[in-house]
């Protein structure tokens, strides 16, 4: 009688209020349906024998719809001891019913660790969030994938108030991150991409379980941005991509095809770490797989705060088995993509390369414009030289080029890390599988709205930059994820990239955009009002010939 009353209450969530819904909860469940603090809670259990999951409401930030929340559903064994570093194992069955009240242990980050954990309890975070409004209903689904530079991110940091105001199911699924999930040897103790094999599996739990919160497992759209895109192109040229895990794709600000979304030499690295810990024989294999296994959390977490992390090509579980090139050369996938990019999007990789030449040079306005330019070519590791050739004169006057006037080389800056890093990425992604798949729509945007907020030095302030971030990588999140209390015109752009993807979501058109033609274009100007333009080589260009490229410079400071 308990789970009939919620199953009750779910189909009138059309027509009643959201107070008589509360008080349908408490009276239809005789008392049951309440957690200590009073707070309605809802019951849904599980297909295949997984056990039953408790969850509680949340309120849209429009329109105070009130939808149903599942935090922190395992779907893996945690990954400790024989298992870190290792493909995920289902989740076993559990008894009783599953507190998901609240986020589930996030995979260990640095600056969020908690001493009065367990390294068994911190590694204990292959949890995934699901978001709905209607239990018995059969809505399209998003899969979203966050980003944070393959060593960050969390469900937590991705509020469900603004997509759930449209009818989809939203999932966000935790992976490993850092070290403790990308290091790899080449061998079956540490085969590499486990971290991708996380999000395989969160995939496969969708389509075990997610009709009974009322999601359609046949309409799943995967959408990651930044790191997570990097992971939702993988799995879009993944020979172990099953074809009914999801029918859409939304790659937000980055792809495989970046250089920072390959690790060029995993083996070295995990020899490094191995060292760096004080482990002895690190050249040995099984003497380097028992370092890193028994490692505690908080020492490998410490010592690889400089390190880099990415997916591998040549993994033992063959998710990567070639390079991305090489990849997609057979790609047969019939899956309509939407992708873009902020249009200063490698802002962020500017701010990095000025943090740490200033640790090394005591005055970098010494350095000239070309020698500056150098090292961001030098981050891209192209030894031929032709990637700075080429962008020095496109994006530099010659008479720049050999002064110390930055100030003035500052949009060309913008347009050089975006272009190499974050642009040129995006737009092979797309114009490949549009020349493969020609029949298949594939949509590219760039996002250029501008408002209140922005993620430019989210983590430790911008005030110390000679540069402002302008539309910054990530800035399209604010208006996907409810992290920020949005007015006036932000709210109206807000609602405008939740139709956007939400419309994607639902029945693959995202709404007001033109798909590719050709290889050309046409791209899609996100903006308060969305403009199609034709050559999408223009974006390439966008910060030199914006005429107000001049706000990207900070008045008050020198560079």
């Amino acid at each position: 009688m308990r789970r009939r009353g919620v199953y009750v209450m779910l189909t009138l969530c059309g027509v009643l209020t959201t107070a008589l819904i509360a008080f349908l909860v408490l009276f239809l469940t005789g008392g049951q349906g309440a957690n200590a603090s009073g707070a309605p809670t809802v019951r849904v259990e599980l297909s295949h024998s997984q056990g039953e999951v408790l969850g509680n409401y949340g309120f849209t930030a429009w329109t105070n719809q009130m939808f149903m929340q599942f935090r922190g559903i395992p779907f893996a064994e945690p990954p400790t001891a024989e298992l870190r570093f290792r493909p995920p194992v289902a989740r076993s069955p559990w008894t009783g019913t599953l507190n998901a009240l609240n986020f589930g242990q996030r995979c260990p980050v640095i600056t969020n660790l908690d001493g009065q954990l367990s390294d068994a309890e911190l590694e204990d975070c292959l949890n995934l969030s699901v978001y709905t409004k209607n239990l018995t209903a059969s809505q399209p689904v998003m899969f979203y994938i966050y980003g944070g530079g393959y060593y960050n991110g969390s469900a937590e940091d991705h509020p469900p108030n603004y997509i759930l105001e449209k009818d989809v199911v939203l999932v966000v699924p935790q992976y490993r991150v850092g070290a403790l999930g990308w290091l790899s040897t080449y061998t079956e103790e540490l085969p590499g991409n486990a971290p991708i094999a996380d999000i395989l599996m969160a995939l496969e739990w969708v389509q075990l379980h997610i009709n009974h919160f009322g999601g359609d497992p046949q309409k799943v759209t995967i959408f990651g941005q930044s790191a997570g895109a990097g992971v939702a192109s993988s799995l879009l040229l993944s020979p172990q991509t099953g074809d009914s895990l999801f029918k859409r794709a939304i790659v937000q600000s980055g792809s495989i095809f970046a250089s920072w979304a390959i690790n060029k030499d995993p083996r070295a690295q995990s020899m490094r770490i191995c060292v760096q810990l004080g482990c002895s024989r690190c050249d040995e294999e099984d003497q380097l797989v028992e370092c890193l296994r028994n490692a505690k959390v908080l020492d490998v977490l410490r010592i690889t705060t400089t390190e880099s992390f990415s997916p591998i090509v040549g993994d033992l579980q063959g998710i990567l088995p070639q390079q991305p090139s090489e990849l997609v050369k057979s790609y047969r996938r019939q899956i309509p993509l939407l992708t873009g990019f902020t249009q200063h999007d490698g802002s962020f990789v500017l701010a990095s390369y000025y943090d740490a030449l200033a640790a090394k040079v005591s005055n970098v306005s010494s350095l000239t414009v070309r020698q500056f330019s150098q090292g961001i070519y030098d981050l891209n590791n192209d030894t031929s030289g032709l990637t700075g050739n080429t962008l020095n004169r496109l994006l530099f006057k010659r008479e720049i080029l050999n002064s110390h006037d930055h100030s003035a080389a500052v949009p060309s800056y913008f347009d050089l890390t975006s272009t190499i890093f974050m642009k040129s990425p995006v737009i092979t992604l797309a114009t490949r599988i549009h020349t493969l798949q020609p029949s298949t729509p594939v949509y590219l945007y760039s996002f250029e709205y501008e408002g209140k907020y922005t993620r430019f030095g989210y983590e430790f302030g911008n005030s110390h930059y000679p540069f402002n971030g302008g539309v910054h990588h990530s800035n399209d999140n604010i208006y996907l994820f409810a992290t920020h209390t949005l007015e006036g015109q932000d709210m109206q752009m807000s609602k405008k990239m939740v139709e956007v993807w939400t419309s994607f979501a639902i029945d693959g058109i995202p709404s007001e955009l033109s798909p590719l033609t050709s290889a050309s274009g046409p791209y899609n100007q996100l903006n308060l009002e969305i403009t199609k333009e034709e050559d999408l080589l223009e974006t390439l260009t966008s910060a030199i010939d914006d005429p107000e490229n001049g706000r990207l410079q900070r008045e008050d400071m020198e560079f």
